[in-house]
């Protein structure tokens, strides 16, 4: 299969100035995208992935790649299409339809599907590893060199579970925002809304926790998280729900809301999240910080606490050795609409002014809970939406990030909320923001914050290698429209080099499309590019799905290995890569897992829901409508 490379040299960041484009050395420009293709992979999965061994259809894997990638995303657009098990006390009034048939069960955006987890684990050389496999078994196992087994399987939420066995959508709170274009395209933004959940706080019907955004790995436990909720418990080989985490009790109540974002400290072997409860008269910020062992950390019981200003819809932020970074962008808030509905839509509308940078001490830190507020220069493009691709702190203090900012392209089609969405690139360009990729400077003594931009090309999910995060790094990769600095989806896989100015991308045909690129460590390899980026790749002609290898170091060069997913996995969001020893399971022991998993699920265990801190069992309060809705 032919592939489309593009390189470019450019000026350097670390010489104060943006990338020069006029520098850019071109070969085969990509092609626009296939919009009809692209749109394809927004199609409900039907059937999950339990256990599969899948080979390499071109090229082949390295022996020296060892893990197991994670990735989150929606994959239901209409809701209640995975029928319960046969046993289960309330049976669906509506069988599963195919997408489509039946509008008024379709959801009004990508988002609001609900989240499932795909993970593939990387065997690398040797089949047999130590564990549960004897000797004695050794000559049964299954040759699983220079394969990778699979698992896709939804997220069990409560709300998934309820409109399973109800066989139709029952949470429409979002549904007047998604109709609405008050937000532009950064509100209702097709590839990550800035609009993610209502603004009624709490367990309730409104506010949906599909759970479907980031799929995040650390001290032997997996979480898929949402902004607005709590995150689930998934078990890391089998994919099977243990159900709503409170984080081994450091959230101290389930109505607490969770940002979808998490970030690792890779020199502490800390992982750090933390939640905002929002109101428009003033917000709470919580941190929470663990050790390698996903405790909460001795000094000040891993918490800190303290109050915004205003309304705070912040989802993403920075960590630093000392420090974690916020970006809160100006609302104005409709006192009245808030008041009464608290849709998002009609209650917040960005501001054209200067948002505000929060630097706020670490948990660990002899300050912790101190805050420092900074207004960030406007520009004329809001800090709203913001991704934070990696922060650190200079030898001076200087607090530096990367981040993708969104900016609104003018669209905003109301025609482009229904089902299947960018069928062409007018419908996508009506409903995504224009992106671009910065570099944040802060000078937390001064309280002066410069910004300069690396690229105006349309980027999406920036990463760097992890073992860089919260620090010093110098690669960035991202996925790439294929038009350049034109509004379209996510395609290809770049590379930017922060000291050279070096760029390389890659480019698959004009129907396929590729997510969030993942860096993924080579065993014995500690450089900073000397790794495999991963990312699957979906095939909208085909509608199938692979996942592709790239070197790090050679990313033009294209694939070196796919391997066949299975399925078609639609277009998702984020993920992680584990290479710990602890993630590197044998083919026996997830498929034992997933046994298990799929005979308690059929047994109807799964249906009360346990709680993922394992403190016991029984209903939740939003469970009440569940088993007792007819009633009520």
């Amino acid at each position: 299969m032919q592939s489309r490379s593009v390189s470019s040299l450019s000026a350097s960041v670390a010489e104060g100035s943006s990338m020069d484009t006029s520098l850019m050395k071109q070969q085969s420009p990509p092609s626009p995208p296939d919009m009809q293709a692209y749109s394809n992979g927004f199609k409900t999965v039907f059937n999950e992935v339990s256990c599969s061994l899948s080979t390499p259809t071109e090229g082949s894997l390295p022996t020296d790649l060892i893990g197991t990638y994670y990735k989150s995303g929606p994959a239901m657009f209409s809701a209640g299409s995975l029928p319960p098990p046969k046993n289960s006390l309330v049976k669906p009034k509506q069988p599963p339809v195919p997408d489509g048939e039946d509008m008024s069960r379709m959801v009004l955006h990508p988002f609001e599907g609900d989240g499932a987890v795909l993970a593939m684990t990387f065997h690398g050389h040797d089949n047999i590893e130590t564990g549960e496999v004897n000797t004695d078994e050794a000559a049964d196992t299954v040759d699983t060199k220079g394969k990778v087994t699979t698992r896709f399987r939804y997220v069990r939420t409560n709300a998934f579970n309820n409109e399973r066995k109800k066989g139709k959508k029952l949470y429409t709170g979002m549904e007047s925002t998604r109709s609405n274009d008050s937000g532009g395209t950064v509100g209702n933004d097709l590839s990550l809304p800035f609009y993610r959940h209502h603004l009624l706080n709490g367990l309730n019907k409104l506010r949906k926790n599909t759970s479907n955004t980031r799929a995040v790995y650390f001290g032997k436990r997996l979480l898929t998280m949402w902004a607005g909720g709590l995150p689930y418990k998934v078990d890391a080989l089998a994919l099977s729900t243990d159900g709503r985490s409170q984080l081994g009790g450091i959230i101290k109540r389930e109505e607490n809301a969770m940002s979808s974002s998490a970030v690792i400290d890779s020199k502490r072997n800390r992982i750090l999240f933390y939640g905002i409860d929002e109101q428009a008269s003033g917000s709470t910020l919580n941190i929470y910080e663990f050790n390698s062992k996903f405790q909460p950390i001795k000094e000040n019981d891993g918490a800190v606490q303290l109050e915004l200003p205003g309304l705070a819809l912040v989802y993403d932020f920075g960590v630093t050795e000392n420090y974690c970074v916020f970006v809160q962008p100006q609302l104005k808030v409709n006192g009245m609409q808030y008041m009464l509905n608290k849709e998002p839509g009609k209650s917040a509308a960005l501001e054209s002014e200067s948002a505000l940078l929060h630097i706020v001490a670490r948990p660990g830190n002899k300050d912790a809970g101190g805050m420092k507020t900074i207004e960030i220069p406007f520009d004329g493009m809001a800090e709203a939406n913001l991704q934070i691709i990696n922060s650190y702190e200079s030898e001076d203090g200087t607090i530096i990030f990367d981040a993708l900012r969104s900016a609104d392209s003018g669209g905003g089609s109301k025609s482009s909320t229904q089902w299947p969405w960018a069928s062409t690139l007018g419908d996508f360009q009506n409903m995504s923001s224009k992106k671009s990729l910065w570099r944040y400077e802060v000078n937390p003594k001064k309280g002066l914050v410069s910004k300069d931009c690396i690229s105006q090309d349309q980027l999406y999910f920036g990463v760097v290698n992890s073992n860089t995060s919260a620090q010093k790094h110098r690669y960035i990769y991202a996925a790439a429209g294929a038009m350049g600095e034109g509004v379209a989806p996510p395609q290809g896989i770049t590379k930017f080099d922060l000291d050279t100015g070096a760029r390389e991308s890659w480019f698959p045909e004009s129907y396929e499309f590729c997510g969030e690129p993942m860096y993924a460590e080579r065993r014995g390899d500690d450089s900073e590019d000397g790794g495999y980026i991963l990312s699957t790749l979906f095939n909208g002609k085909d509608e199938c799905s692979e996942l592709v290898v790239l070197k790090a170091n050679d990313v033009a060069s294209g694939p070196i290995a796919r391997v066949p997913i299975g399925i078609a996995v639609p277009h998702g969001f984020h993920g992680c890569f584990a290479s710990t020893d602890d993630a590197n399971w044998t083919y026996e022991q997830i498929e034992r897992r997933a046994k298990l998993a799929d005979k308690m699920e059929t047994r109807g265990s799964m249906w009360n829901e346990v709680k993922s801190d394992f403190s016991g069992l029984g209903l939740r309060f939003d469970d009440m409508e569940e088993y007792f809705g007819d009633l009520m």
